[in-house]
Formats: structure tokens, sequence, C-alpha cells
């Protein structure tokens, strides 16, 4: 007799719950991505002032990305746009601090 174990089993002795935090009562992730965006678009002496991050709430990165490059007529595209915001964008992540 063949037992087959399926690919959750391992997964269900290695997590317990999964806490999903979609609008932001946990961590607040409009901050990160406000200072993150602030920096970057600094480099191009943009100015980011946090109006445009409605524009971004309840799109893909792909989309949120997008119209950041056609919003601020940046002259990278958009794949490289998320290439250099993601490490910017976790290292905020870890290094933040609940108040």
């Amino acid at each position: 007799m063949v037992l087959k174990m399926s690919i959750a089993e391992p997964l269900k002795k290695l997590v317990s719950c999964v806490i999903l935090d979609l609008d932001g009562t946990l961590l607040h992730t409009d901050g990160i991505v406000s200072d993150v965006l602030r920096v970057y678009l600094g480099k191009y002496g943009k100015k980011w002032d946090g109006r445009e991050l409605q524009k971004m709430v309840g799109k893909t990165p792909l989309e949120a990305a997008a119209a950041i490059v056609e919003d601020y007529g940046l002259s990278c595209t958009t794949s490289e746009l998320i290439s250099e915001l993601n490490p910017m964008r976790l290292t905020s992540a870890a290094t933040f601090k609940h108040q």
C-alpha cells in the first residue's frame, strides 16, 4: 500500500495560523510606501506629497508602479521601478517600529 501525503500536510506542522492585515490595522503600510516613494522620487527631483497614494489603492503592484512612472514622467520602466523599490520597501518594513 502506497501512502500519499498532501503538500499541505508538512505546512500544517510549520504554520498554525495566518493573519491578513488588509486594511493596515496591524502594520501601517501606507506610511512605509510613502516614505519609500518620497526618497525614491527625490532622486529624480520629484516630490511625493502622498495624495497620489489614493490612486494606488486596490491596484496590483504592477498597476501602481505604472501609474507612478506615468504620473511623474520617470525615465525608468515599470519593471525597473519595482525592482528598485522592493529592496527599499522591505528594508523599511523590517525596521518599522509600531507606535
